[in-house]
């Protein structure tokens, strides 16, 4: 991924690629212009991109194949059992989009290696909620305005520069969709791709919305995902983002999450975190007036060589604006955990209200994580409060589980299981839960002899 290479392949796909070139050109350029972030950067001090930066990938990715397809195919279909309940269709042997069922999500995006594909995905027409191709809409999604918001995220400058396929969704003023829309971004077992999708993401005034973000892949091949999401929410909207992350493991994850909030708008992010060998996740939400609140919480488990890193950022640009961030981590084995939470309050940023907290576990000794929750304060009306833990389980609570004639494995296994639980419970819809929860029992040592108590 050198500089002639970047170079060599915007110029060989410049002409496929949807908007101006010379937009896109000034995205390459700004990211060249200082490369990969390297731990030099204090906002990578802790997380090393020189697989990446270093890695032969192919940015702008060719259609997937007939094999990927079914792949990702038999991915959907394991996917749809966990949404039974929910009243999901199964995914047909031919791969056509099956009838919706009384319960089912309010439609269902499906990018096989980045590329959005039609057989798979279900769009079918709601009142008030509009799914288009991005491409169509690419020159007013790529304003100035909405360039600014990628400044300092030089990953998203690439994503700007290479993207090709993702979709708009856009939601007309008052209209509530009560069923959530459901995005897959699959990868089908190709091997050496790095796509860039690019999904935008606006409520009018009073719109409300659920979005459920699966990422999953068929095999072990290594790829990376660098995927923007650039939300805008007007006055009164509200906006339910939920991400279930289960790569392979030789897959890197890269992603942005931008958003933008009006007079009363609310937005809360739940991510949870359990596959890749690294993910670097960035949250950067701006209160722009009065009455906006977000509210942001995830969990992730670092396995045995993972290393996944979250960084937060919220912008109390207005006053009488609220957040709530809550993150919960557990590293196993040589794992490597990171969570940055920045709270910035403006100097009229008045009578707003802050809180952050990041708890940890270790379950051995090679394990690590670090936590930096962050206040910058330039307002003296305000109620602002961080904390964060590290350490190991509790003692006193193994003792007791133990004294009731469960195991020390199995007590270990609960308590974790336990720990996760207590966000990964706020989750929704269901099925995400309960598959959420199911993974991770599933990576946690022993939990064949105490998922039964669960």
């Amino acid at each position: 991924m050198s500089i002639p290479a970047l170079e060599q392949q915007f110029e060989r796909q410049r002409g496929q690629l949807p908007g101006p070139t010379d937009s896109r050109r000034e995205a390459l350029a700004a990211f060249l212009a200082k490369g990969f972030p390297t731990r030099r950067d204090e906002a990578w001090r802790y997380t090393d991109l020189k697989p990446i930066a270093t890695g032969r990938f192919e940015l702008s990715t060719p259609p997937p194949s007939e094999a990927s397809r079914s792949e990702v195919r038999a991915l959907l279909a394991e996917a749809a059992a966990d949404g039974s309940a929910r009243g999901e269709p199964a995914v047909p042997a031919d791969g056509a989009p099956a009838e919706p069922a009384h319960d089912a999500p309010a439609g269902r995006a499906v990018f096989v290696d980045g590329r959005l594909d039609d057989t798979l995905s279900r769009l079918t027409p709601v009142p008030g909620l509009a799914i288009v191709d991005l491409a169509a809409e690419w020159k007013r999604f790529d304003e100035p305005v909405r360039r600014r918001r990628f400044e300092g995220h030089p990953l998203a400058q690439l994503n700007r520069a290479f993207a090709r396929d993702g979709i708009a969704i856009h939601v007309s003023a008052g209209t509530e969709v009560r069923a959530p829309l459901e995005l897959f971004l699959a990868g089908g077992g190709e091997t050496n791709l790095a796509p860039q999708p690019r999904i935008a993401i606006e409520l009018e005034r009073g719109a409300a919305l659920t979005v459920v973000v699966h990422c999953l892949d068929a095999g072990g091949a290594a790829n990376w995902l660098n995927l923007v999401i650039d939300v805008v929410q007007a006055e009164g909207s509200r906006l339910t983002l939920h991400r279930l992350q289960e790569h392979g493991p030789e897959v890197f994850h890269t992603s942005l999450l931008a958003a933008d909030l009006a007079k009363d708008a609310s937005l809360e992010v739940g991510y949870v975190d359990l596959g890749g060998r690294l993910a670097r996740n960035d949250i950067d939400v701006k209160l722009n007036e009065p009455g906006a609140h977000v509210s942001v919480f995830g969990v992730f488990l670092a396995s045995p060589g993972q290393h996944i890193d979250d960084q937060i950022r919220i912008d109390h640009a207005a006053p009488h604006t609220t957040s709530d961030t809550a993150f919960r981590g557990i590293a196993d084995g040589n794992g490597h955990g990171v969570f940055n939470g920045k709270v910035v309050v403006r100097r009229d940023a008045q009578r707003i209200e802050a809180r952050q907290t990041s708890d940890n576990l270790l379950l051995s000794e090679r394990a690590e994580i670090d936590t930096k929750p962050e206040l910058e304060i330039y307002a003296d009306d305000v109620k602002c409060s961080h904390g964060a833990t590290v350490g190991e389980l509790d003692e006193e609570q193994l003792f007791y589980l133990r004294s009731r004639g469960i195991d020390d494995a199995a007590a270990r296994g609960l308590l974790t299981f336990a720990f996760a639980n207590s966000l990964l419970r706020r989750l929704g819809p269901a099925w995400l839960r309960e598959r959420a929860a199911r993974k991770v029992a599933g990576q946690l040592p022993d939990h064949g002899r105490w998922e039964s108590l669960v």
